[in-house]
């Protein structure tokens, strides 16, 4: 049976989501603070949920609300991945798709709670092979984003309701690398911001001016 320390690990979300919100919002990726602010609302209701010691009362609402505000969530960030990429973000036609894929996924998560987890697994592939594609001084750099991103693949099939390390220790690793991951999405945007958008310029040719 779940305690109240399991409070504890969701509100280091509940912090990295804060956090990460306003340091997304503020340098104009809007869509994944969004979609860390939907992280954060769901373990808002977690810390309340065993804080307050209404752990059965509010198991449907807390499961429904991570289970679909995740999909949602994931869609979103993703989404911030993928217009930041040059070619997506220069056609108005690329722009629409993403916005309607994201409409319509969040639509289905919505109607057809079952395909929550699909749908978040398909949204985090999607991110981490942006994150691969982000221009980088080097592969390794490049590699090295897509490993943060799939820090939360490995950490949803390996370490929530692992067996081995039984419930209370997966329970709180789970929600402590999802918070590090939080805070990974932030360095990720700030690196193409920097580094990234270094790499671009290496790219252009230089074009000098004989006398």
């Amino acid at each position: 049976m779940p305690g109240p320390h399991y409070a504890i690990s969701e509100a280091f979300i509940v912090l990295a989501a804060i956090w990460s919100t306003i340091f997304l919002s503020r340098t104009g990726h809007r869509l994944a603070a969004l979609g860390c602010a939907i992280f954060g609302c769901a373990a808002a209701i977690g810390v309340y949920r065993f804080g307050a010691g209404e752990i059965s009362e509010l198991a449907g609402f807390h499961k429904d609300f991570s289970q679909i505000g995740g999909s949602i969530a994931m869609a979103l960030i993703s989404a911030q991945f993928l217009l930041a990429k040059p070619l997506v973000n220069r056609t108005a036609v690329g722009r629409w798709a993403i916005w309607a894929a994201v409409i319509v996924s969040a639509m289905f998560a919505c109607a057809v709670p079952t395909l929550t987890t699909p749908l978040f697994i398909i949204w985090l592939s999607v991110a981490i092979i942006a994150a691969a594609l982000i221009p980088a001084s080097t592969i390794a750099g490049r590699l090295s984003l897509a490993a943060l991103v799939s820090v939360f693949l490995i950490n949803l099939l390996l370490i929530r309701q692992s067996p081995q390390l039984g419930p209370d220790l997966s329970w709180h690793l789970f929600h402590i690398l999802v918070a590090l991951w939080l805070l990974a999405i932030v360095y990720i945007f700030e690196y193409r911001r920097s580094d990234g958008e270094a790499a671009i310029q290496d790219d252009i040719p230089a074009v000098t001016k004989c006398d």
